[in-house]
């Protein structure tokens, strides 16, 4: 009788452990998944990637002394914008940096000649190069490995 006793405190321990360790999960899960979606830029299967921190996730490039100056940084989860728009014959200098972003340390806007740059230690690295036919082009790392974005160049 006092085996049977001890099953069952046994039991109600493992039982209560069990519950405490799901509920435990179950919270760790929900947090870092909504820290991943808002600040870390992780993608959700069938939807745009958010932006990284406090940047927008979408811009239009102001000009300066007539070129279109063009800000992209790359982390391990992504870029900090996921469009950005210029206008065709217009000279653009991208200013491209990656921190701990792996493949996306080096940067491709794929269908548009001269526009590849890669940053080196962190360091912020700059191409020039002039959009001459309007359209929408992916952006990535050189392997395609990476979360692409869209260069949207309009009239």
């Amino acid at each position: 009788m006092s085996n049977e006793i001890k099953i069952q405190k046994n039991t109600g321990i493992v039982l209560i452990g069990l519950f405490l360790a799901i509920v435990l999960g179950g919270y760790l899960v929900w947090a870092s998944s909504n820290t991943n979606a808002q600040v870390t830029g992780v993608s959700v299967p069938g939807q745009t990637p958010p932006a990284i921190g406090n940047q927008p996730s979408q811009a239009t490039a102001p000009s300066s002394g007539g070129i279109q100056e063009v800000y992209l940084k790359a982390t391990g989860s992504g870029y900090d914008k996921n469009e950005v728009t210029v206008k065709k014959g217009i000279p653009v200098r991208l200013h491209f940096t990656a921190v701990n972003a792996g493949c996306g340390s080096y940067l491709k806007i794929y269908g548009i000649d001269g526009a590849g740059v890669q940053s080196k230690g962190g360091q912020e690295a700059v191409v020039e190069f002039t959009p001459t036919q309007e359209g929408t082009y992916q952006y990535s790392c050189g392997m395609r490995m990476y979360p692409p974005g869209n260069f949207v160049v309009t009239s």
